[in-house]
């Protein structure tokens, strides 16, 4: 009985190292992998199957894969990306060392299960074809780190997703998803998530597990609230929330100190309080669309700030406190009820471009001649009066727009040409 166990067990270990009666090369690592040629035709490949690889067969207008795959025992990556192939041969899920498989774009409407045998596999491409349903099965996958699913038509993910915690990179873009399971905060590798586009109300109460996140795109969703979990993600550094339908900047975002880019555009935002955002790295805001007549955020903190878009809104005046954000390079401040621009602006001596188009501006204070890095400025479709001379203080400006600005007469717009005689001026 002993020699029996001991046959079993060494069939057990040389098994997989077989293929037809040709033995498996061990897996090459990532470097190695590097210095492998990638091979573009199948015919190549068979000529020199004990070579391949990495084949990849990309846009060649397949119908389908070669049964003859399976000659290709050392195939680790497969590529057959933007091809016509509506299913798979079985003999491809006899390939025992396949880490990549990308089938993205094609015409596939159901999940292979075969895939479940590749147990060496890291990354899945399906992206753009035809799935309605993802398996339970997928859980098998241990190993995937990166998941393609964007461009389907999923309404559903299984809990069972759950189970890949090597999971490091998950998109689910384009698809008719409503909720993710209760299984998602399991998925703490993740860094990379993006699920825009889908028809999402709320997200699980565990997301804010995933605190190795660091870029979560959720635009074009249904959100109205965000799980006080959220604040958990210490890591986060890309947010876009634009599209969905908050009212209110979830007081969760105020603890998310490693934000630089934030966006929350095209929600029905009615005001920036002072903890909802966390200015300490932050770097690009994106506020616009929404429904904000204030802004009392505290920007003292604002200290790494470039970048603000608080366009079509209902702001009555620019932020008074905008002067604390000194390396703002970008302001824009288009079709708001703004009526006058005060010297709380002059200190933003790296601002680069500002547009205060579609407001009620009637004059701009002398004090902004400040600016010396200026370059481009937009006053288009306001009630500009006139310039004021110290305002040539701006020496970088390279741009000027004062079109639709009815009460500004030819004497004034010959004074302006004047005071900026190396500037482009649109009238």
């Amino acid at each position: 009985m002993r020699k029996i166990l001991i046959n079993l067990l060494i069939i057990q270990l040389i098994a997989p190292v077989f293929l037809f009666g040709q033995k498996v090369k061990p897996l090459k690592t990532a470097d190695e992998l590097k210095k492998e040629k990638v091979y573009r035709s199948m015919d190549e490949a068979l000529a020199n199957k004990k070579k391949v690889y990495i084949l990849n067969l990309d846009g060649k207008k397949l119908t389908e894969i070669t049964s003859q795959i399976i000659k290709l025992k050392n195939l680790q990556e497969l590529y057959v990306r933007y091809n016509q192939i509506s299913s798979l041969p079985a003999e491809l899920f006899q390939l025992p060392n396949l880490q990549v498989l990308a089938l993205g774009e094609n015409k596939l409407t159901e999940f292979p299960k075969g895939i479940i045998q590749f147990q060496h596999l890291e990354q899945l491409d399906l992206f753009n074809n035809r799935l309605t349903i993802i398996p339970p099965e997928i859980g098998q996958l241990k190993k995937l780190k990166k998941l393609d699913l964007n461009w389907n038509q999923l309404t559903t993910l299984p809990e069972e997703i759950g189970q890949l915690t090597n999971l490091e990179k998950l998109y689910l873009e384009k698809n008719r998803l409503t909720a993710l399971p209760k299984s998602f905060g399991n998925l703490t590798l993740l860094n990379e998530l993006k699920v825009s586009e889908n028809q999402l109300t709320q997200l699980p109460e565990n997301f804010g597990n995933l605190v190795l996140i660091t870029e979560l795109n959720l635009e074009k969703n249904a959100l109205i609230a965000l799980p006080v979990s959220m604040g958990g993600l210490k890591n986060l550094k890309k947010l876009n929330i634009s599209q969905n339908k908050l009212v209110k900047i979830p007081d969760e975002l105020g603890k998310l100190d490693s934000l630089e880019e934030l966006n929350l555009s095209n929600n029905k935002i009615t005001q920036v309080t002072g903890n909802s955002i966390n200015f300490t790295n932050i770097k690009t805001i994106d506020l616009s669309i929404n429904k904000i007549s204030l802004f009392p955020a505290k920007l003292n903190d604002a200290q790494k700030l470039e970048f603000l878009d608080v366009s079509i809104n209902q702001l009555s005046a620019v932020p008074t406190n905008i002067g604390q954000a000194l390396q703002l390079k970008t302001l824009l401040l288009n079709r708001n009820q703004i009526t006058w621009v005060g010297e709380n602006m002059s200190v933003l001596v790296n601002l680069e471009e500002l547009d205060l188009s579609d407001n009620k501006i009637e004059k701009i204070d002398k004090s902004l001649g400040a600016l010396i890095k200026l370059r481009k400025l937009n006053l288009n479709q306001n009630q500009i009066l006139y310039f004021n001379k110290q305002l040539n203080g701006m020496k970088s400006l390279q741009e000027l727009y004062l079109e639709n600005n009815p009460r500004l007469t030819d004497f004034y717009k010959k004074q302006v040409k004047q005071f900026f005689p190396n500037t482009t001026i649109y009238f």
